[in-house]
């Protein structure tokens, strides 16, 4: 992973979760891109999160991030 470029919430009531836009690393072109859970981040991804949500404050965030 290079970058989280965006979250978004997704779905409805109970069904509702945040997804990640993950940019990877060496593939450049957005539609190469994909839309992750939470659950698919690792600890240096979580590390990203993190660093995303500091520059976006406004932004959906995971409950679990705190």
């Amino acid at each position: 992973m290079e970058e989280v470029i965006a979250s978004a919430e997704r779905g409805r009531g109970n069904n509702k979760r945040t997804l990640y836009l993950v940019k990877w690393l060496d593939y450049p072109e957005r539609k190469d891109w994909t839309e992750e859970p939470f659950n698919n981040f690792s600890e240096g991804g979580l590390e990203k999160l993190r660093e995303f949500h500091q520059r976006n404050p406004d932004t959906p965030k995971d409950y679990r991030l705190g």
